[in-house]
């Protein structure tokens, strides 16, 4: 996956929803809430449970690369305001957006799942303290995962591939030379 599953729901929701954007966000990233009657949505990630963590060699015939993968459940919030009775309307449109055929489309292409029903969804109104916003929270569970692929060299050397070792019996224990030395490669049949 190359972009975060909330990069990845602000294209669903302003595609499905017909958000533009100046009204819609990824969360704390310094935006201010613009001045609109209009609906108004940020967001973010909530928290994420990492699942599995990898790291292996893949060998191609352009070099020997070092991969990274991640697998993670986050938990991605969205916050649905408005200054009027829009928010309320359209809160609904959130969910049926993330089961879209869009949004279908853009599991498969990024290679990650949103699970169909919320963890949440909280009228939040009341955090907005006088400003009078009209806000619902919802919580949107994600399976995910992330994957970094780093050449190691193109011509292998940058890895160990090949190991010296030796067989010592009580009398050459503490000696330099073993009772028998060998190397062990990639090409050793054992």
């Amino acid at each position: 996956m190359n972009n975060l599953a909330s990069q990845i729901f602000v294209d669903i929701l302003k595609h499905e929803m017909e958000i533009s954007n100046d009204r819609i966000a990824l969360d704390d990233l310094n935006w201010r809430i613009p001045d609109t009657e209009d609906i108004i949505i940020t967001v973010g990630l909530a928290d994420a449970q990492p699942m599995s963590n990898q790291s292996y060699l893949r060998e191609d015939e352009t070099g020997v690369y070092e991969v990274n993968r991640v697998t993670m459940r986050e938990n991605i919030q969205i916050d649905i305001m408005s200054r009027g009775v829009v928010a309320m309307q359209r809160r609904w449109e959130v969910l049926a957006a993330v089961k879209s055929i869009y949004a279908q489309q853009q599991m498969e292409i990024n290679s990650f799942k949103i699970f169909a029903i919320p963890t949440a969804f909280v009228n939040t109104s009341a955090a907005e303290g006088g400003s009078q916003l009209a806000r619902y929270t919802l919580t949107i569970p994600c399976h995910v995962w992330y994957k970094k692929e780093k050449l190691l060299s193109a011509t292998g050397g940058d890895y160990y591939d090949e190991f010296e070792t030796r067989v010592d019996d009580e009398k050459t224990i503490g000696e330099p030379d073993g009772l028998i030395e060998f190397t062990i490669n990639e090409d050793t049949e054992l």
